[in-house]
């Protein structure tokens, strides 16, 4: 009799076992795996930390820190916000500066409602390269990413060195 209850309760074990291995759990499952990936995937390019650089008149300008690439030793690129006071606009540009040139290009632009946060318009374009020559505030832009960079030389997601 004692070896009736051992056989069922083996036999039992098996059929949870299988339920855990079978093809149909994992496609319940994927959904959910789905949905966490992509929220995980939507929170990282959320993260913008924003530094205030200067401002000029009205506009304020701000550089995302985690967005400062540096091609070469002269070319700088990163996501620069231009924050206008009295219209209530946020202005997102993907901006390219070429330091041995003195000139810059904006790649793409978005436009945001500052109080709300909200997308207005958006496009992807490259305009064509413009001289920052005396524009002072593109210069100092062009500086705090490249100090903000070489003095968080250690301090990147992955572990690797900028030299």
């Amino acid at each position: 009799m004692e070896d009736f209850f051992k056989c069922k309760k083996i036999s039992a074990y098996k059929k949870k076992m299988r339920l855990f291995s079978s093809p149909a759990w994992l496609l319940a499952a994927m959904p959910f795996f789905v949905i966490v990936l992509l929220l995980s995937g939507s929170v990282e390019a959320a993260r913008a930390d924003r530094y205030f650089v200067d401002y000029e008149g009205n506009t304020g300008y701000y550089v995302d820190v985690n967005s400062i690439e540096l091609p070469s030793d002269h070319e700088v690129e990163l996501d620069l916000y231009l924050v206008k006071l009295h219209s209530r606009y946020m202005y997102r540009y993907r901006a390219y500066f070429d330091t041995a040139e003195g000139s810059y290009e904006y790649r793409n632009a978005k436009v945001y409602n500052y109080e709300t946060k909200k997308l207005m318009s958006g496009a992807a374009y490259v305009q064509e390269r413009l001289s920052y020559g005396k524009n002072t505030m593109l210069q100092e832009v062009v500086e705090f990413a490249v100090g903000w960079k070489k003095s968080h030389i250690y301090k990147t997601q992955y572990g690797e060195t900028w030299e």
